[in-house]
């Protein structure tokens, strides 16, 4: 007998464990404060309010036994945003009515249930497959099982369910859009600080290596945390797109502002993002390759590793206080943005100047080209003044 399944059972308990107490966790964070904890309980009650104000109506108007469609309905058109709402209760309603259409007449004409399923379900299945039905397609089918199997069919029992299912739909969009429509501007900002000090984080801790000559040991390190900028830097477009979004049919589009300041665009701000990560990336590959394939001999001298270890951590000042300029527009934070890009570009002509004076080997010369080319892309996308603004 294999073991493999007795493994199975005995992790169970420690993942029961860890699933309480990360539930825990997200409790204290909702109670604690606005986050996308308390998001996920203000759209779980919505739904569930949703939910008892369609079956309180549908029971007001139905029979009983159809009144389980629309607290059903209202549920899952509790969305994400407004427009999906509204999107999806569309979609599904038409796929509602298809499926309970086909279902009623296909059994009054052949008068058997059972029959009608057999030769309803495969064409309800295949029919909600159709790109214009989504992700709601699969309700041709069950409203279809729901008509054969519910019990005798009638044209009133059908025109019933199909009229449940309009009003949990409606029921569910009308809470969706009227109490408290969802917004995402604190992912967007959060994403756009989480991208801007990762980046800081690595172009500091390459400061440091490069001042302590500690290329061949802490190089692959930098390599493999600069491959995960590209993910942030998407996750900022996911999450500015999925905001965008949340405006379309919002009430709350006016009292809860946009995700940026007006000064700054949302592509602007991603186009931004791209460079400096991609030239933070280039940096990293640049000093790999460096302590890989360095001889016995420095290819940075004390004095070259020194001025770009100062000039590294003022490029990751600048980057650091990017993501607070972009989300606040913050005339303190725009200082201290403009004094960051200033020391960045006076010690980027510093080195320069020190280059010249003191002119590389061949392979210091080889080493400080591409670096100082990327950090001179990068301060220059980071000039607020002239970049990263829409």
């Amino acid at each position: 007998m294999s073991v493999a399944p007795l493994r199975s059972l005995a992790a169970v308990p420690a993942a029961v464990r860890r699933d309480t107490r990360q539930l825990l966790l997200a409790v204290r964070r909702a109670a604690r404060g606005a986050g996308r904890e308390r998001d996920l309980v203000v759209q779980s009650l919505k739904a569930a309010l949703a939910a008892f104000l369609a079956y309180a109506l549908a029971y007001a108007l139905l029979d009983d036994e159809m009144t389980l469609m629309a607290p059903w309905v209202a549920v899952v058109l509790v969305q994400a945003t407004v427009y999906q709402s509204v999107s999806q209760g569309a979609r599904q309603a038409v796929a509602i009515a298809l499926g309970t259409a086909a279902a009623t007449g296909t059994a009054l004409l052949l008068d058997d249930q059972l029959a009608a399923l057999v030769l309803v379900l495969p064409a309800a299945l295949l029919l909600g497959n159709l790109p214009r039905f989504g992700s709601q397609g699969i309700y041709v089918a069950t409203s279809a099982i729901f008509a054969l199997i519910g019990g005798p069919l009638t044209l009133e029992a059908s025109g019933q369910r199909v009229l449940a299912a309009l009003i949990g739909a409606a029921v569910g969009m009308a809470v969706n859009a009227l109490i408290l429509p969802p917004r995402y501007l604190r992912d967007v900002r959060r994403a756009i600080r989480g991208a801007t000090e990762e980046t800081a984080r690595l172009l500091r801790a390459m400061a440091d290596g490069v001042a302590a000559d500690e290329l061949d040991e802490r190089s692959d390190a930098w390599v493999d945390a600069s491959a995960r900028l590209p993910r942030l830097v998407q996750g900022v477009r996911s999450a500015l797109d999925w905001d965008r979004e949340s405006l379309r049919l919002n009430m709350r589009r006016r009292r809860s502002g946009t995700a940026l300041p007006s000064d700054y665009g949302a592509q602007d701000v991603i186009n931004v993002l791209w460079h400096v990560t991609d030239h933070t990336r280039e940096i990293a590959r640049t000093l790999a390759e460096t302590g890989r394939y360095a001889s016995d001999e420095r290819a940075l001298t004390p004095q070259l590793a020194e001025s770009y270890q100062r000039l590294l951590r003022d490029v990751a000042e600048a980057v650091d206080r990017y993501g607070p300029l972009v989300t606040t527009a913050d005339r303190e934070v725009a200082h201290e943005m403009e004094g960051a890009v200033e020391r960045a570009e006076a010690g980027h002509k510093r080195l320069r100047h020190l280059l010249s004076e003191a002119p590389p080997d061949a392979a210091g010369a080889e080493v400080m080209g591409p670096l100082l080319a990327d950090v001179r892309r990068i301060v220059g996308q980071l000039d607020y003044r002239d970049a990263g603004r829409g």
